[in-house]
């Protein structure tokens, strides 16, 4: 069996990003995705006729339909998440940007839960760097902190390069 080789990391290469800009990004990141997109895909335009159908009550919940056509997919929460937004949004929010919403906060969720999630494993005693015989090797908060920072850019990268594919 290999034995993982350990991180060789000093303190100065840990200096943190600063939370308002990494804020700032995510928040971007979520809002450009979500708000004033007008170009809908094939599949958005489905589903949200599904989610509309279901809203105005044309359609079943647990069998939704369209023409008598039901949907590709055989799960039905994105669609409930949908019609469930579209009923409780206020009447001055469209049914479009209505059926977003849920979305959106799943998105923003995501990247909370990521940034969590790589900061909590990167805290964990097999995760931590070598320690320099002399010091001066990243400290357990900062490391963490820094790999949970690159692990959320990561993931918006990753998502932002599979959006233009």
């Amino acid at each position: 069996m290999n034995n993982p080789t350990p991180a060789i990391v000093a303190q100065s290469a840990v200096r943190p990003l600063p939370r308002a800009a990494l804020l700032v990004l995510c928040v971007a990141y979520v809002v450009a995705g979500f708000v004033g997109r007008t170009v809908w895909k094939n599949d958005d335009i489905t589903a949200f006729g599904y989610m509309l159908s279901l809203a105005q009550g044309q359609s079943s919940w647990l069998n939704p339909l369209i023409l008598g056509m039901p949907p590709e997919t055989d799960g039905l929460l994105p669609y409930w998440l949908g019609a469930s937004a579209i009923l409780a949004a206020p009447a001055w929010v469209s049914a479009e940007m209505a059926a977003r919403i849920p979305f959106a906060m799943l998105l923003a969720l995501t990247l909370v839960a990521t940034w969590y999630a790589v900061y909590h494993l990167a805290r964990g005693p097999q995760a931590q760097p070598v320690a320099f015989a002399f010091g001066g090797e990243a400290q357990p908060t900062d490391y963490a902190r820094a790999m949970a920072d690159g692990g959320l850019l990561a993931l918006i990268a990753c998502q932002i390069g599979r959006a233009h594919v």
